[in-house]
């Protein structure tokens, strides 16, 4: 008999997407409370805004992730995607210009600062995974979810 495998239903994935949510809260933190530890004056404005930016796009995905929104997989796709791309750009490349601030070459910061950036990349590169195979899951279909209930009699 021919062994077939089961892929984790894209549902299963979907509750995923809190927890991990809330793992990229605390890295934002961390990697925030760090520019704010070395004080923003030695920071470019292109980083500053970029960032800025980043938090607001990630507020959207978040929001949509603790809704349940249908679009929150899509969002977390594009969102957190980016913005591991663009922190890995800012901070682990050698210095490119205006939105640059590397942590690894000629960088006058401490290490702690590499540590307190490196989880946010690597957390919002699992988020941006798991939305893109949730939705690869959907067939790239927005699909309606159904409020968990508690368990309970029925008609209460």
């Amino acid at each position: 008999m021919a062994e077939t495998r089961t892929e984790p239903s894209a549902d299963g994935r979907s509750r995923a997407l809190p927890l991990w949510g809330g793992v990229f809260i605390a890295t934002w933190l961390v990697h925030t409370g760090d520019h704010i530890r070395r004080t923003t004056a030695s920071t470019s404005d292109g980083v500053i805004w970029a960032g800025t930016f980043a938090a607001v796009a990630a507020a959207v995905a978040l929001t949509l992730i603790f809704t349940g929104h249908p679009l929150a997989p899509f969002a977390a796709a594009s969102v957190f995607t980016s913005i591991a791309v663009g922190v890995t750009a800012t901070h682990l490349a050698p210095s490119w210009g205006y939105f640059s601030e590397p942590l690894l070459f000629d960088s006058a910061t401490d290490r702690w600062a590499l540590v307190a950036a490196m989880p946010e990349i690597l957390v919002a590169a699992w988020l941006g995974w798991l939305g893109f195979r949730i939705v690869r899951a959907q067939n790239f279909q927005l699909v309606e979810r159904r409020p968990h209930r508690a368990a309970g009699p029925k008609g209460r």
